[in-house]
Formats: structure tokens, sequence, C-alpha cells
């Protein structure tokens, strides 16, 4: 894949305690430097981040998403010109359609189509009916392509991985994703 952006529950995905093994495989098969994110998955992050019930858990996540802009840099796509006019399109369209899009799944899928970028995610309605290339580590191996070689014997990212570089640090990571993300958890 030339250029992956991932969508949130990708990020979130790998912040679960023991996260999906074919989520962190193709993960770990980027180079950081191929991994898009939209600004618009800090806005959903932040959301889930105000739900969380103490404000330790706030400000470890919050230090985690600053760690993560600093990791990306300038592959964080932000809302410009060109993505909000095939925003408006892929809103046309949906409506035109009778497809039910949520907002920063829309926006999400403008960012895409404007860099033209692979969206990792699972979910491939909100962006596959756009002409949007998508990829789904959740897929059954007969639904994909993509070798997943063997479930690994542990859980973990590798330290020094793909996967590792954009997860929350582990300590008391499962009681922060638990209840981290509210509603949107399938963003």
């Amino acid at each position: 894949m030339a250029g992956t952006l991932i969508d949130t529950c990708v990020l979130r995905e790998l912040h679960l305690p023991r996260p999906y093994w074919k989520v962190r495989r193709a993960v770990d098969d980027l180079w950081l430097e191929d991994i898009r994110l939209s600004m618009v998955t800090f806005a959903i992050l932040e959301g889930g981040v105000t739900e969380l019930p103490q404000e330790f858990k706030q400000r470890r996540v919050r230090g985690w998403m600053r760690e993560v802009r600093r990791k990306l840099g300038e592959n964080l796509l932000g809302i410009d010109y060109e993505t909000s006019v095939i925003w408006g399109q892929i809103l046309t369209s949906a409506r035109r359609r009778r497809l039910r899009l949520p907002y920063h799944d829309s926006l999400i899928a403008a960012t895409a189509k404007r860099h033209e970028l692979v969206v990792m995610t699972r979910n491939i309605g909100f962006f596959a009916p756009f002409n949007i290339e998508v990829f789904n580590p959740w897929a059954e191996k007969q639904d994909t392509a993509y070798d997943f070689g063997e479930e690994p014997a542990d859980a973990f990212s590798q330290p020094g991985s793909t996967s590792a570089e954009l997860s929350l640090p582990r300590g008391n990571a499962d009681s922060i994703t638990e209840t981290w993300g509210g509603e949107n958890a399938a963003a």
C-alpha cells in the first residue's frame, strides 16, 4: 500500500490490552512514514477523552495524542479547500443515494479521496461507495487477498514495531480502554 490513512477504529483497536492480531499485523506491515491520519480522528478521540471518568486518564490519553502528532508530523492531514470540495461532493452523493454517512467519516473519506489514500478500516460502507480503496484488517481470509500469516503466540506489539509506535504506552491501559470512546467506538 502506497499511502494508508488509518481510520479511528484501527487506532482504537491498538489501544486494547490485547488488540486483534490481524489489525496489529496489518499496521506492522506499514512503515510509519507511509501512515496518514486525519485531524478529524483527533476530534473524535478528544470527544472520547472528555468522557473518561478520571482526570489522570484524560491526561494520559491526551499525552499519547500529542506523541502521535509528533511522530506523524506532516502525515497528519487537515481539511483544505480541495478536501472541503470533495467532502461536499461526497455528502451530496450520499444524500442522493439515501446513504447514512456520519459527518466525521465523510470528512475522513474526503481526505482519503483528496490524497488518493487507501483507508484501513472496518467501516467499509462509509468509504467504498465513493470509489475509495479500503482495506479491512478484520476481514476473514476468504474476503481478502492480504496474507496475515499465522497468529502470533504473543498478544502484544513488539517494541519498535509500527503498532507499538501508535499504541498507548502500557501501564494501566485496561482501565482506560474500557470507557474510552463512548458512542463513537465504531468510528
